[in-house]
């Protein structure tokens, strides 16, 4: 009800009433009640202007309705430009065709610029013959807002879900797929249609499904788990996936489960490479020290529980460095993988073989008795004794076993390992192609050796290394020809150390550069004071190393002390062992072609005892061979001595290489000798090694 002149104007029938009677007045007061106050915007739209709004309207666009009403443009100062013309054409089909009322969603426009998502509701109705648009207006932006965000997630979700590079699944209560994106039939080999007829549990290997049920399980009573297993792809192999599995609810129940797959197969590849890098041999694929040690401790372990003790063997392969150099390391490496397969057959199940480095394997016996574990190191040493054929070569070796048992009670598994290598070296001094049980005797000569390595750094600076000197003689004229300069260790604690015991273990501690070299200056000095006293001139002849030759500053330091000194190269000879000439043939070549050129002799000791001694004969310009005191010994009692010995002369001679012969301890040898043309000798027949400080040049030697 709205006042009009001099009546009111009913908005219901249209009509003017002149008067406000009783029905008036309860109309004009539901009307404000109702409409004038009420919280839903409401409006009446005549044309493109408005012709009423209520005060919830002017709240919710922020105007006045005395800036709204009648104002021609009043659409377009509330209405978004883009939805204005929806409004138009709303308001252009209610009022010309079509249905009486219509709804429709727009922004609303407010004062201050902010707009409101609203969705209108229009009803084509007729005041005073005219017909307008009468209409609320209810603010939806929440809803709006809400569906905008429901719509984000349906996006979200589908990516997430559909797009994903890992596997994503749904399940039902009995582990059915309910759904499955594309990267579940790359996974799986199965197309979603197939897969949508199928359980989770024919994938599985069966060593994997029991934990697979536990996990789903825990899904379905609301747990999250996380979780490895190896499946079947459709083509028969395998992979190893990396399992999600969260619950799926509905209406807050629980109705299955949701499932991430991420297939594992490289990382898990990729682990056990690097895990067999870290505890397997890459050449033989067996165990590497680590793994061997883990095994051995556990193997100590459980004996502490029961009676059956464990037992470690050490092997080492003789000759296996022969194999190398003269067939090349491409068969030297299938030799040891060869050997590495026949210790595996010739061993119970549950033992363990492991190569601990280059041609050293060990062996564990987790229960086993004395007699038995003999048995078996017998039967390793047979069985590699027999001939290995290897890329077409027929090779024949001997093993050098040690063998230690657990016992101690704080035994370790190091420990354990060291007894039996300690087992195993005095095997391989002792008698190779054997085997040696470990006793607490053997530790004192580990200890020995110990105290001999400790004690050498510093035994030249105590002064302890002095030279001893023995005479080589010239058979043909009865002259002296050279003197040999022989190391000798005189140690406050050890006493008396002989040159087999300390020298090796120079070599293996490296203080043989150092050692040789103080022999080789004092060798050189003790000479050039001999010859400076007027003595007749001879040779001093200095023993070599493998190390020492090898060694990248050798050359320079003979250089260096043959100047220091004042000796003449001439005046010195060294001598190499056979055997070092099978370390590294370029080096060595070139290392001795050096020496030659400082015109320093050369000479081999130890003649005949190598393997290749013809070759290298031809290889090197060697001054002088020595025939080893071994084929000397021989030659009194043995034939087979003197035809090596008289061949060993005969072919120096023929190649002009001058020959001594070492070890000559009587007339007979020296007769035999001396029939052969061989040109030198030295030995106890003529002198023992003496200091230099004893030697008397109108005495000494004895010579003929």
């Amino acid at each position: 009800m709205k006042r009009s002149g001099n009546g009111y104007y009913n908005l219901a029938t249209g009509n003017v009433l002149p008067s406000e009677p009783e029905e008036v007045r309860l109309l004009a007061e539901l009307f404000g009640s109702l409409v004038e106050d009420a919280t839903v915007c409401m409006y009446i739209l005549n044309g493109d202007a408005f012709t009423y709004f209520n005060q919830a309207f002017c709240i919710f666009t922020g105007y006045s309705k005395e800036e709204i009403i009648g104002h021609e443009k009043a659409l377009e100062l509330i209405i978004h430009p883009e939805d204005l013309q929806v409004v138009k054409r709303h308001i252009y089909e209610r009022l010309h065709h079509g249905a009486m009322e219509s709804r429709y969603r727009v922004r609303v426009i407010r004062k201050d610029g902010s707009f409101i998502h609203s969705e209108i509701h229009s009803k084509k109705s007729s005041i005073n013959g005219e017909i307008v648009m009468a209409g609320a207006v209810i603010d939806v932006s929440e809803e709006v807002a809400a569906a905008l965000r429901l719509k984000e997630n349906n996006e979200r979700f589908y990516s997430l879900f559909y797009s994903n590079p890992d596997a994503i699944f749904a399940f039902d209560s009995t582990g059915t797929f309910t759904d499955a994106n594309p990267s579940c039939e790359a996974l799986t080999g199965f197309t979603i249609p197939e897969l949508l007829q199928m359980s989770f549990a024919p994938f599985v290997l069966p060593d994997y499904l029991p934990k697979t049920l536990t996990c789903f399980q825990e899904a379905l009573e609301g747990r999250t788990n996380h979780y490895e297993i190896v499946i079947y792809h459709k083509n028969g192999t395998h992979l190893n996936l990396e399992i999600t599995n969260f619950p799926k609810k509905q209406d807050g129940a629980i109705v299955g489960a949701y499932g991430i797959a991420k297939d594992i197969t490289d990382k898990v590849r990729y682990k056990q490479q690097m895990e067999n890098l870290a505890f397997y041999d890459p050449l033989t694929k067996l165990p590497n020290r680590r793994l061997f040690e883990d095994r051995v401790q556990q193997a100590i372990e459980l004996s502490k529980i029961s009676e059956a003790k464990p037992a470690v063997l050490f092997l080492d392969l003789d000759r296996f460095k022969f194999i190398n150099d003269s067939l090349g390391h491409h068969v030297g490496d299938e030799f040891l993988k060869t050997v590495s397969l026949r210790l595996q057959e010739n061993l119970r199940k549950g033992d363990t073989v492991a190569r601990i480095a280059g041609d050293e394997f060990a062996v564990l016996l987790p229960t086993v008795g004395k007699r038995e574990a003999e048995r078996i190191a017998a039967r390793l040493v047979a069985i590699l004794h027999e001939p290995f054929e290897v890329d077409g070569h027929s090779v024949t070796i001997s093993a050098s076993i040690g063998i230690a048992f657990a016992g101690e009670p704080e035994e370790r598994a190091a420990g354990l390992i060291h007894k039996a290598d300690t087992a195993m070296y005095f095997t391989k001094k002792h008698g190779s192609n054997d085997y040696t049980v470990y006793s607490e005797e053997l530790d004192f000569k580990t200890i020995y050796k110990v105290a001999i390595e400790k004690d050498l750094k510093s035994a030249i600076a105590k002064k302890e290394l002095c030279l001893h000197y023995q005479p080589i003689v010239n058979l043909k004229t009865g002259t002296l020809a050279a003197m040999e300069a022989l190391i000798r260790w005189d140690n406050p604690t050890l006493g008396f150390v002989p040159p087999d015991n300390f020298i090796p273990i120079s070599e293996e501690s490296g203080e043989i550069v150092h050692i040789g070299k103080w022999v080789l200056e004092t060798a050189c000095r003790q000479l050039k004071d001999w010859q400076d006293a007027g003595h007749p001139p001879f040779k001093v002849c200095v023993n070599i190393s493998t190390i020492q030759l090898k060694h990248p500053h050798f050359v320079a330091t003979v250089q260096h002390i043959l100047k220091a000194t004042g000796l003449a190269p001439r005046w010195l000879e060294l001598e190499v062992t056979e055997s070092i000439l099978m370390e590294n043939t370029e080096v060595v070549k070139e290392s001795l072609q050096r020496l030659k050129e400082l015109g320093v002799s050369m000479s081999i000791d130890d003649f005949g005892t190598g393997y290749t001694s013809l070759s290298y004969l031809r290889q090197f310009a060697f001054d002088r061979v020595k025939i080893d005191r071994s084929f000397i010994g021989d030659i009194e009692e043995d034939l087979n001595g003197k035809a090596i010995t008289s061949s060993i002369i005969a072919l120096a001679h023929k190649l002009n290489i001058g020959v001594i012969a070492e070890g000559i301890e009587n007339q007979d040898q020296l007769g035999f000798l001396e029939e052969e043309l061989c040109d030198e000798g030295q030995g106890y027949y003529f002198s023992p090694p003496k200091p230099a400080a004893q030697i008397d040049f109108q005495t000494w030697p004895k010579i003929k």
